[in-house]
């Protein structure tokens, strides 16, 4: 293993106090891949007063299908630049965005303070006036965040695949293409000691080692501990292999109700 030991993937609140953590990953639109990018931590700013606001601007993009962004280096960077205009004008937020391959757009998504709601559409309207592209833009009043969860907020496979992708691409810096079998440690919680075995067992139908079980204190506002459960299984790690075991483990961890937590992996050389 060398140097590397492991890798792991592991109201009103003021937006301020939480740190933008972007997550990518992509899914079929419209019979072709979309790219969506989303900031996971404003989901805890949730309903969120300050930046009430949903500023949604839409404008088209030169797609190449066969890229893993879906649009060139020098269509990102004008993308970037974009962002940054917005963000100059109009401040807030930045969210995240969503390529869309079967449309040839790409939309950007911001949430503002309520008093520039009113001038945002006009203000960005004479800032990209004359530009060679097609630009759209909303915004609505949406404290819940309904935009967001709908066009951004991944679900718990998406989530878990942009996580792999992550640590993926962490391997590949230490020589790692992750294509060669290696032990992968999968983590669980579970309410009672009899639920995890119970996954556990259904678990070994399906290639899975046992790795240990411990307690854990109670989740806050909790009186009964929780059990973490560790399972081992030798697989490459390969992103389109790991989505189908995740969905898999996904649904079977519900099954006994437990939570499918993370895993981790270490290099092979």
């Amino acid at each position: 293993m060398g140097i590397f030991k492991s890798i792991i993937g592991g109201g009103y609140v003021d937006e301020r106090e939480l740190e933008p953590n972007f997550c990518e990953y992509s899914e079929i639109f419209g019979k072709k891949k979309a790219l969506v990018t989303c900031d996971v931590n404003f989901l805890d700013t949730l309903p969120n007063n300050a930046l009430p606001c949903c500023l949604k601007f839409q404008m088209d993009v030169y797609i190449q299908d066969y890229l893993p962004t879906l649009i060139s280096e020098s269509e990102a960077s004008y993308v970037a630049m974009v962002r940054s205009s917005i963000s100059e004008h109009i401040g807030g937020r930045y969210v995240g965005q969503g390529i869309i391959g079967s449309s040839g757009t790409v939309f950007l998504m911001f949430y503002i303070p309520e008093r520039f709601a009113a001038t945002a559409k006009k203000m960005l309207s004479q800032v990209f006036m004359g530009s060679f592209r097609h630009v759209e833009m909303d915004v609505v009043y949406d404290p819940e965040g309904q935009q967001y969860k709908k066009y951004l907020y991944p679900n718990e496979l998406q989530m878990k695949k942009s996580s792999n992708a992550r640590i993926l691409k962490q391997l590949r810096t230490y020589g790692d293409d992750g294509e060669k079998p290696r032990p992968v440690r999968f983590f669980f919680s579970f309410p009672s000691k009899n639920a995890a075995m119970s996954f556990y067992s259904e678990s070994t139908e399906r290639g899975f080692i046992y790795g240990d079980i411990t307690e854990t204190e109670p989740p806050e506002g909790m009186v009964l501990p929780r059990y973490r459960l560790k399972l081992v299984k030798t697989i490459p790690f390969n992103i389109e292999l790991l989505e189908r075991v995740d969905n898999d483990l996904l649904k079977l961890a519900a099954k006994y109700g437990g939570e499918y937590l993370s895993l981790e992996t270490d290099i092979v050389e």
